[in-house]
């Protein structure tokens, strides 16, 4: 890749990297803190809220700021606290979720077989979690979003080897509910977990028939066992035991699918970009978090960038020791012997189909 020397172009370059380090950051800070009861204590914030006589997001942002030793007397610190932390926090209301369809008719005692158990888990008063899907901004700032409880919340979850492997959390909730919204005639939902979308989308009159693809025959096993029996319409709904690609390979009989074979976009990266290799023409593909994979992939092109600016050399990007680094190798690769000598070019290499393209 070369960059050519244009004061303006490289000006907007720096600007991108600060807002990438910017970025990583706040995400890496929210990661340390997300799930931390001891930090987000109960009683501990009942005890500030009264002493003080602030509100419990008060306490929160004050709780915040106090662990990463952020100076909000500095103007600039206040404002990318405010805008992309503190923003972002939202207290909501159960009652909303209690009503939730799923949440109301399934219900479990727990269970365990083998190494897998069906468990009520639940969220901690003022415990932060993950919230909606991510945006992004037209300066490239990730809003990331979180949400609190001020009392417990319970949700469904699965365990493996005492490690929660799925779970029906707000976030699965909120981060579904747009392609539940669209699909209709037959839909293929690649990955089964505790069957909310499969449930969710058998109770619209306008969707006729569901394919659920899992290959794990325990997670299908118990699924038949103890949770499908409490399907309103489980007639809508077939199972099969598979590996997806091998379905997915072969079937062009669907108007939709939703994709979710991943954890978080880390360790879904081959996952998804094989599913996108897969799509067929006139049909319809839906992917459980697609956004934050874009995201990912502008970080890693926007961390390249700067390496170049360093006139980083080919042998930095001969050897891969996590994900991030095989998406930048891929990226310097593709765009070696690239030209950048305007922001109109660079923006359409950060455009969504450029960052996807690059990595085929």
């Amino acid at each position: 890749m070369k960059i050519v020397n244009n004061s303006s172009l490289i000006s907007y370059i720096e600007s991108l990297i600060e807002t990438n380090n910017i970025n990583m950051s706040i995400s890496d800070m929210m990661s340390e803190i997300i799930g931390n009861t001891t930090l987000f204590n109960k009683n501990e914030i009942s005890a500030l809220m009264k002493k003080f006589n602030l509100s419990d997001k008060e306490v929160i942002n004050s709780k915040i700021s106090d662990y990463f030793d952020i100076d909000l007397s500095n103007e600039e610190d206040e404002e990318i606290f405010t805008k992309l932390i503190s923003n972002n926090i939202s207290k909501i209301n159960p009652e909303s979720y209690f009503n939730n369809p799923y949440y109301k008719n399934i219900k479990i005692s727990s269970i365990k077989e083998d190494d897998y158990e069906l468990v009520n888990d639940k969220y901690q008063a003022y415990e932060l979690f993950p919230y909606k899907d991510m945006s992004v901004s037209n300066s490239y700032k990730e809003i990331n979003s979180f949400a609190y409880f001020d009392k417990e919340f319970p949700f469904l979850a699965i365990n493996k080897n005492k490690i929660t492997w799925m779970s029906i959390t707000p976030n699965e909730i909120e981060t579904m509910s747009k392609s539940l919204e669209e699909i209709k005639g037959k839909v293929i939902v690649c990955g089964l977990g505790l069957g909310y979308y499969p449930y969710m989308a058998s109770l619209k009159d306008d969707v006729k028939e569901i394919i659920v693809i899992e290959k794990d025959k325990k997670v299908i096993s118990l699924f038949e066992k103890y949770l499908l029996p409490q399907f309103v319409h489980k007639e809508k709904i077939k199972i099969i035991n598979k590996d997806a690609f091998e379905y997915l390979k072969e079937t062009t009989s669907f108007d939709y699918c939703f994709i979710d074979l991943w954890h978080d976009p880390y360790d879904g990266v081959e996952l998804y970009l094989k599913s996108k290799s897969l799509e067929k023409e006139g049909k319809k593909y839906h992917y459980w978090l697609e956004s934050s994979f874009y995201a990912l992939f502008r970080r890693c092109f926007i961390s390249l960038l700067e390496e170049q600016l360093a006139r980083a050399k080919e042998d930095s990007y001969k050897n891969e020791k996590s994900v991030t680094d095989r998406i930048i190798n891929k990226y310097y690769y593709k765009t070696k012997n690239l030209v950048i000598d305007n922001e109109s070019t660079l923006r359409d290499l950060l455009s969504d189909k450029s960052l996807l393209n690059l990595l085929k």
